[in-house]
């Protein structure tokens, strides 16, 4: 089929139509006040009747009016107008171009109108049946979704395309091209396209394979070719190429708090979450079942990974706490497992588990010594205890404090000693998520200095040391008494 008219001379053709349209008074006469136009609808190639043409008119005085066309291309709409005006008329059908003009409106006539519209595509009646080739329809992939390579999952789907010229007519094996295909923004694990280039057949279709890599993620696929000297592509096609089993190297798991500050307490809550992934590293098929149990409390049994290869569960204080039986035999009470649980490939078993901690109310205990008497230019050294009934760390967010306050001095303008507290960053340490007691997580000291040597009056010196944090719903407190000279 060729093309007899180009876009250009086309465009031509319907400016010429337009311009040989007469506003013609028919014999008949309407009503006074009214204008009636009339017009038959014509294929300006073929001069047939075109059934369903879409016209709207649009005028000042009287509005927004539409019709279709009948069989015969037809139409008829009345205008009320008592002045002389104008209607602005657009003509609207799949596969011929829009066309618009304008109509001068008089009260009392008839405007009769031929109009032909110009198809978008003209063909020889005696040609082939399709035109060039204009665009490219995807029409569909066997999967959406593909395994990553050597995991016993689906790692191939077939993806097809249909080319189709200006009327949206699939191209017939006269006017066949070769479609060039190709994979954009993938995680480049070796996948790729086989063939990489293809013919269409006579219905303008041709198909391609994608075979994914060893790495999962999501690429572009997109189809292309030139016509002429004109490209045409259609629009990427998002194919997801997921991981493999689950494989116990990959398979991670961890909480939210090992230290759970929850002995004693009903309803308290902490998350749970795993990592999984495939023997490449790469986050497993998403919806792969993760299984969870705990020897403390009660935990939610399941959940399905995201594309990510995460999934969390929340873990609730209550019965039985890690108390005897039900603690870590390892570890004692307080402390217990939770476990979770997958299946890889051939149902071999992969599985992790994480320590946790229950910790209880906090208590501040063994401070030492329990009063001081520091001479010029000297200091005293401190120790106590922070932890639960247990002995073990109080909560990541527990806060320690040490403040040395000296009251105000007897007389008005008298010098006092100043004093330097030595812990922490100035004087404060907050606990991270630890779980085993020792040095800096549940026992402590701190220094005591003579800031001012040239004075060697005793000075009073209150130290207080303060303690907040989850396990502690009322902050504790200890002050120690004595002087510095």
């Amino acid at each position: 089929m060729k093309r007899i008219v180009s876009g250009v001379v086309a465009a031509a053709i319907v400016v010429c139509a337009l311009t040989m349209v007469g506003c013609n008074e028919d014999e008949s006469v309407a009503s006074q006040g009214e204008c009636v136009v009339s017009g038959v609808c014509l294929d300006a190639s073929t001069s047939a009747y075109l059934a369903d043409v879409a016209v709207q008119a649009q005028s000042v005085s009287a509005g927004i009016q539409s019709a279709t066309t009948d069989a015969s291309g037809n139409f008829r709409l009345t205008f009320s107008t008592d002045s002389t005006g104008t209607a602005t008329f657009t003509l609207k059908k799949t596969g011929y171009r829009d066309t618009t003009f304008t109509v001068t409106l008089q009260p009392g006539t008839v405007v009769a109108l031929t109009l032909p519209l110009s198809p978008k595509s003209v063909v020889n009646p005696g040609g082939t049946t399709s035109g060039l080739a204009q665009t490219i329809t995807f029409l569909g992939s066997t999967a959406q979704e593909v395994s990553v390579y050597g995991v016993g999952g689906k790692e191939t789907a077939i993806l097809g395309w249909e080319v189709r010229d200006s009327l949206g007519l699939p191209i017939d094996a006269a006017h066949a091209v070769q479609l060039q295909f190709t994979s954009t923004n993938g995680p480049n694990g070796g996948e790729y396209i086989s063939p990489p280039a293809v013919t269409t057949n006579q219905v303008g279709q041709a198909f391609t394979t994608f075979n994914a890599g060893t790495k999962a993620g999501v690429v572009q696929v997109t189809a292309s070719t030139t016509v002429g000297s004109r490209p045409i592509s259609s629009s990427p096609v998002r194919l997801v190429i997921n991981g493999g089993f689950p494989v116990q190297s990959h398979f991670s798991i961890s909480a939210e708090r090992h230290n759970f500050p929850a002995l004693g307490w009903v309803g308290k809550t902490n998350s749970v979450g795993v990592l999984v992934g495939d023997m490449y590293s790469n986050p497993v098929a998403p919806g792969t079942a993760v299984y969870f149990r705990s020897s403390a409390g009660v935990i939610q049994p399941s959940i399905f990974t995201n594309k990510d290869g995460f999934g969390t569960v929340v873990l609730y204080s209550g019965n039985p706490e890690p108390m005897g039986t039900y603690a870590a035999p390892a570890y004692g009470n307080g402390y217990h497992f939770v476990v979770a649980r997958t299946l890889g490939q051939g149902g071999t078993v992969v599985e992790d588990s994480t320590l946790m901690l229950w910790s209880g109310l906090g208590e501040l205990s063994g401070v030492t010594p329990t009063s001081f008497d520091i001479g010029n230019a000297g200091s005293q050294s401190f120790t106590f205890k922070v932890a639960d009934a247990l002995g073990h760390p109080l909560a990541a967010g527990t806060r320690i404090g040490v403040v040395a306050t000296i009251p105000p001095p007897p007389t008005t303008g008298q010098q006092q000693n100043q004093v330097i507290i030595v812990f922490g960053v100035n004087g404060s340490i907050e606990l991270p998520d630890v779980i085993m007691p020792g040095s800096g997580t549940t026992d402590f000291s701190f220094i005591l200095k003579d800031g001012t040597w040239s004075i060697t009056d005793a000075t009073p010196v209150n130290v207080s040391i303060n303690i907040t944090g989850p396990n502690v719903p009322n902050s504790l407190s200890y002050t120690i008494g004595g002087l510095v000279r």
